[in-house]
């Protein structure tokens, strides 16, 4: 919790607001335990990360794989992908509807696997998902290899105090 003061000659009084810091974090995985792909499509798409290991604010929604950022702050997101050969794995963060980051992975043998993240300043109302691109795909299975998690990292309130006047 913080505490704000502002204080105007006009009005000769303290102004205090309260606000109570909210917890957010969620973590999830593509797959629920079944082994399989996700793709590809023709077009990008939002992929839904159905097992859920936490969602502490539940801003994650898992049946949309869409974050709703509850209130202003700075988030940090973190993702991983998982592929098997031959094929080409890329997923795009997006951040209301924007390419912010992404990542690719291709191997001709075996699996691959590759990861990235970002920590972002976020509206309230601001909209986050990954999406795998046109004619990609990804996969995962018990192992979980292929995650999508995000946690507030603090709340970023904006306060503007009415200008003092000058006598």
């Amino acid at each position: 919790m913080f505490l704000i003061l502002c204080y105007t000659e006009e009005l000769k009084n303290l102004k205090i607001s309260f606000s109570s810091e909210r917890k957010v974090a969620f973590s999830a995985s593509l797959s629920g335990g079944e082994s399989g792909h996700t793709g590809p499509y023709s077009a990008d798409f939002t992929l839904i990360y159905k097992h859920v290991f936490i969602n502490i604010g539940k801003a994650y929604n898992p049946a949309t794989g869409i974050f709703t950022a509850p209130v202003r702050g700075v988030y940090q997101f973190r993702f991983s992908i998982h592929g098997g050969a031959g094929r080409h794995v890329t997923v795009v963060f997006h951040k209301n509807g924007h390419h912010i980051a992404g990542t690719h992975a291709f191997q001709s043998g075996g699996s691959v696997s590759s990861s990235n993240g970002v920590s972002l300043l976020l509206e309230a109302g601001d909209v986050v998902c990954l999406k795998v691109r046109a004619n990609a795909w990804v996969f995962d299975d018990w192992f979980h290899h292929t995650t999508f998690s995000g946690q507030m990292l603090f709340s970023a309130l904006l306060i503007i105090c009415p200008k003092q006047s000058q006598q």
